[in-house]
């Protein structure tokens, strides 16, 4: 995926079908329960990712546009980037940085779903948590305990 194209999506300069098709083939298996993905650092100014950057992610998962797979694609798109960044110091970029994380590591935290995508979606625009228990990866951590 090239990280010009996830910032026009999320300046609403392309749309979500133009952000599937750049993500395609942007993930291979390299072992039973690995990936690695493909990011073409292509971007090179600062941007700031906020709540509502992640609202219109959580959309087009909800309108099946992109699906689970590539929300953990634009994540890790996100987390490795030298240009995209958020301010976890505020309420707003505390929320995008959690929500990054949690969609980076869905089999520790909460998976992505059609239930829990509006779940994320309410967290990143109020700041209510209305997660709970049978939101978890089956085998996370935090669900046996």
């Amino acid at each position: 995926m090239k990280i010009s194209v996830l910032v026009e999506f999320l300046n609403g300069i392309c749309d979500a079908n133009s952000l599937a098709k750049d993500l395609e083939g942007g993930v291979v298996q390299t072992s039973h329960d690995g990936v690695s993905y493909y990011v073409d650092e292509d971007y090179t100014e600062d941007f700031f990712v906020t709540t509502e950057h992640l609202v219109k992610i959580c959309d087009s998962f909800t309108d099946k546009l992109i699906d689970a797979e590539m929300v953990q694609q634009i994540t890790f798109a996100m987390m490795c980037s030298d240009y995209l960044e958020w301010d976890s110091d505020t309420p707003d970029g505390e929320r995008v940085a959690e929500v990054i994380g949690m969609w980076d590591t869905p089999e520790i935290s909460y998976q992505i779903t059609n239930s829990t995508i509006p779940k994320f979606r309410r967290y990143l625009s109020s700041g209510e948590d209305i997660f709970n228990r049978d939101d978890l990866t089956p085998d996370s951590y935090f669900k046996r305990r």
